[in-house]
């Protein structure tokens, strides 16, 4: 009898063990509680805080280094809180099989992941991949750039910001900042000028053979709460010297972007400010 009771207490004590591994995967630290070691819970649950932290109230993903920090500390925090709660300090005779650690250690991933994802939006940045040449060489096809939605809550555009806006489809383009609002365009030749000002434009490209118009136009006086954006692949760009287009509001503005995050296949990083 007394061994019988010794495996229910070892059978209940394993499942205990496992939901605390489970529930420390969701939110670090938690699980730790339901197994009443309070003080390693308070110190997952201090450490989570502070990698939020990073996102809201600091911003500090503003900057590529902080990211990758989060990234990297969210997956080792998911992991060694359900390693933590599932294997260590137990009684050995209530820690689960090995084997679930083919389950859960690919939770522990999947979970950090979705806390960096609703932790980064919730903060006000989103990544964005961008489908079009419009921005090359800056941005090329198929890039994934990191964008403050909240940036232009508090700031004013400026000229040579690369944007994200809504156009009248409500569709996400990405452009960047050629005159704003009171300034006089003027192109010649491909050249612009900036209240009769040349600008130096380092970025621009020409991948073709432009109509006569997108490179000659102006001058055209930008009225005030608009933008004149262009691509800086110019010669295949849909952008504001396009009737179709035309100067976009500052209001449709979404974003500004900051730097590429790249993938597994390109780790290329750019700044992009």
């Amino acid at each position: 009898m007394s061994e019988l009771l010794r495996s229910q207490n070892s059978s209940k004590g394993s499942l205990r063990t496992l939901l605390g591994a489970v529930l420390s995967v969701f939110l670090p630290g938690v699980g730790h509680f339901l197994m009443k070691r309070r003080g390693t819970g308070i110190v997952f649950l201090t450490i989570t805080c502070g990698l939020f932290f990073v996102c809201w109230p600091l911003r500090l993903l503003y900057h590529l280094a902080a990211l990758i920090g989060f990234v990297f500390g969210m997956l080792a925090l998911c992991t060694f809180s359900m390693v933590s709660a599932a294997y260590r300090d137990g009684r050995p005779n209530e820690r689960p099989s090995q084997w679930w650690l083919l389950l859960l250690l690919p939770l522990a991933f999947g979970l950090a992941i979705i806390h960096v994802n609703w932790a980064t939006r919730s903060a006000g940045f989103q990544v964005f991949q961008v489908p079009s040449r419009s921005m090359e060489n800056t941005v090329p096809m198929d890039t994934r750039i990191m964008v403050d939605r909240w940036y232009y809550r508090a700031n004013a555009p400026a000229r040579g910001d690369i944007v994200i806006y809504l156009n009248r489809e409500g569709i996400y383009l990405i452009k960047r900042v050629i005159a704003r609002g009171g300034e006089t365009i003027l192109s010649s030749n491909g050249n612009i000028f900036i209240n009769d000002t040349p600008i130096s434009e380092p970025y621009v490209i020409h991948s073709g053979s432009a109509p006569f118009e997108l490179n000659n136009f102006g001058p055209l006086k930008i009225p005030a709460g608009k933008l004149f954006v262009m691509g800086d692949n110019r010669d295949i760009s849909l952008d504001s010297r396009s009737s179709e287009v035309g100067p976009i509001d500052v209001s449709s503005l979404q974003g500004r972007a900051l730097y590429s995050v790249g993938s597994f296949h390109d780790r290329t990083y750019k700044d992009l400010r």
